[in-house]
Order: structure tokens, then sequence, then C-alpha cells
């Protein structure tokens, strides 16, 4: 039965994208989501739950298939209705879980304030502890990123999380995948890796 969740109409395309700029998309998505199951304990079952829910479970069945292992295996099947129904269910989920993302942010605050290290707050190092487990299983540890640029990465993504749990979010979150993509394609560097740029 194909999807008929209203928000993935949208979500719009200005211009076609290149497989490599879906996959591009599609690993901001596995960060985004990466942070999400992080910070709340969702597992497999729990994503699976949510687009059932949401009426998406046919288009994003094989993406919960490899998730969060097998970084690559489902490279050659990300298609546009696979990316767009990634960002309901994700926009949905960060709207269910917007005080925990500000309760987590206000502790980043004050371990700021305090001159502390995210590390001395439990929650936060709960969360950049699972965040870290998690991207190494997605992509594998032979990345070279470090223990900071990660804990940098993780910390970035409750802000953007935050931002994506508004009413309008999910278009929020599509547009700045857009506009990433473009800039991209038109070999312009962006300023960081996080998906809000």
């Amino acid at each position: 039965m194909p999807a008929s969740n209203p928000k993935l109409d949208e979500l719009l395309i200005v211009s076609q994208l290149a497989p490599s700029h879906l996959n591009e998309i599609a690993k901001e998505l596995d960060l985004v989501a990466i942070a999400l199951a992080a910070l709340t304990q969702l597992d497999r079952a729990a994503l699976r739950q949510v687009a059932t829910d949401l009426e998406l479970d046919a288009l994003v069945s094989g993406w919960l298939e490899n998730w969060p292992s097998n970084r690559d295996t489902h490279r050659s099947h990300v298609d546009v209705q696979l990316l767009r129904a990634l960002v309901i269910i994700l926009h949905h989920l960060a709207k269910e879980h917007h005080s925990l993302l500000r309760r987590n942010i206000s502790y980043w605050q004050k371990t700021n304030q305090y001159h502390q290290l995210p590390l001395q707050s439990p929650s936060l190092a709960d969360y950049i502890g699972n965040f870290i487990t998690m991207y190494q299983m997605r992509f594998g540890t032979d990345r070279r990123e470090s223990f900071e640029a990660l804990t940098e990465t993780a910390l970035n993504l409750l802000i953007n999380l935050l931002f994506y749990s508004s009413p309008n979010g999910h278009q929020r979150l599509w547009n700045a995948l857009l506009q990433r993509a473009e800039r991209s394609a038109r070999g312009e560097a962006s300023p960081t890796d996080n998906p809000t740029t």
C-alpha cells in the first residue's frame, strides 16, 4: 500500500538531485537519526512503529533493515521518497522529544557557564557516549574523526534537532538538506558538517 502521509507533498523538490547528492543527504539524515536514538534510546523496533503510525513504513523498510549497522548496504536504494519519509519521521520524533532536547541543551549551557566539560553532565555524557558508539556502528571505525570532533557534532545536532522540533520543522530540515546539496553541486565548501547550514 503506498504511503499516504500528507506531509510528503509539503517537501518540495526544486531541481533534480544527482545520486551523489541523494547519498550525501542520506548521510546527514543518518546523523540526525543517530543523535535522536542516542538521546532517546530508540531502537529499530521503536522507529519501525513510528514509521507505521505515520504510514511511511513501506518507504523506509529497507533503511530500517540496515539500522543502525551495515553502514553502506542501503546506499544503492536511496531515492527522494525515502529521504522525504525519513525527514517526516525524524521531525515527528524531534517534536515528540522537544522537552528532552531543551533539557539537555540547558545542561550544555550550564557546563559552558561554569567552564566545565559537557562530559561532566551525566545526561550529556550518556548521550555523547551513545552517539559515538552508534556513529561507529553506522559509518565504521576506520574514519578519522577524533573524539573531540564527534563530541562537537553530537552537541551541535542537539541544537539542530531543537530547531527542527518546531511545527514546520520538517520543511526546515528538508530545505536545509537541499541547500547543502545545491552548495555541494556548485563546489562550495560548507562551513560545518551539520545539516542546518
